[in-house]
């Protein structure tokens, strides 16, 4: 069991014997302690992996992108995510119908900022208390809400605009969603090299975020039948919302890698993930690579950029037989590749 979960069990004898929300639960069978003497616990999770994960342990699992309860639970357990903003979205969400009676745990790994966290909390509680702070984990108490304006997630989303193939194209992200507002670096330079390649006919943009990737494809060739897969339930949110905006039609699928996906692909387009939470993982990059080759058509391509110092051209090279590098700068590396071996 994760050193998070333990800190919270720890402190079992402390939680009331009515409902709890786990919200941003890790994948391990927590659940199963906190519901012991008939206690019902309801997950709630953005990441379309962990959530089939609990679902496959037996939990009452959710897949949203911010906990929806049709009742109100006497406690949330809210598991500390990596990003701030997302916090601070999180804590808007359950304090907006938490009554003054309720009570709310935040408990969270040290490097992922569970000690300047009690601030957050004073941001959304009248009383904030420290429970616990064992195995690198910090556990903080909190009630009495400040607000009780209903949560909207309209208020979080942010929107920019950057020109797309000659198109003023907007585009809505959300927190928690990879460069959350903004147009990141190693997109930037896949962008500039999609300029000349054009992708189109069946384009999948994996790990799709706002959607910009794919989004870009559609604005260069549109009769391009577009997928948008990602593991976050805030990215097809937010891609969804950009696809709305722009008047642009394209498949939403929510996963884990490429477990729930369906179909071959004339183009696969990414900037892949190299971080779970606040752990950087490779695994995600590499299942990815070993796996796209079966999801391509007899003449499709693979279009990837990374940070230089990761080691994927040497694992496409192996995994493809051509394979070409058109651009590269001090950060990021391109990657075309085709015929899989």
């Amino acid at each position: 069991m994760e050193n998070v979960s333990q800190v919270i069990l720890r402190n079992l004898e402390r939680l009331s014997p009515g409902s709890i929300d786990l919200v941003n639960p890790e994948p391990d069978e927590l659940f199963r302690k906190l519901s012991l003497n008939g206690r019902n616990v309801r997950l709630t999770s953005s990441s379309h992996g962990v959530y089939r994960r609990l679902q496959s342990l037996g939990a009452d699992a959710h897949f949203e992108a911010c906990p929806n309860p049709e009742n109100t639970p006497e406690t949330t357990i809210l598991v500390l995510p990596r990003e701030k903003d997302r916090l601070d979205m999180l804590l808007q969400a359950t304090s907006a119908r938490m009554s003054p009676l309720c009570r709310l745990w935040l408990a969270g790994e040290n490097r992922a900022g569970i000690k300047s966290a009690r601030k957050v909390l004073q941001r959304h509680f009248r009383q904030v208390e420290k429970l616990d702070n064992a195995r690198h984990c910090g556990l903080l108490e909190a009630w009495q809400p400040l607000t009780r304006e209903p949560f909207r997630l309209d208020d979080f989303a942010q929107r920019w605009t950057i020109d797309l193939a000659g198109h003023q194209t907007e585009l809505v992200s959300l927190p928690g969603v990879f460069a959350h507002g903004r147009l990141d670096a190693g997109t930037t330079l896949l962008l500039d090299v999609m300029q000349n390649l054009e992708p189109g006919g069946s384009v999948l943009d994996f790990a799709s975020g706002c959607g910009v990737v794919g989004i870009a494809a559609l604005c260069r060739a549109p009769d391009a039948r577009l997928t948008l897969l990602d593991d976050s339930a805030l990215a097809i949110e937010a891609g969804q919302r950009s696809l709305a905006l722009n008047e642009l039609v394209a498949t939403s699928v929510a996963s884990d890698g490429l477990s729930e996906l369906e179909g071959r692909f004339d183009w696969i387009l990414s900037n892949p993930p190299f971080h779970r939470g606040i752990h950087d993982n490779l695994d995600i990059a590499a299942n990815f690579f070993r796996d796209a080759g079966t999801f391509l058509s007899e003449k499709g391509r693979i279009l990837v950029v990374f940070n230089r110092h990761l080691p994927y051209e040497g694992w496409l090279r192996k995994l493809f037989k051509n394979v070409n590098c058109p651009a590269q700068n001090r950060e990021f590396t391109v990657i075309e590749a085709n015929k899989p071996r």
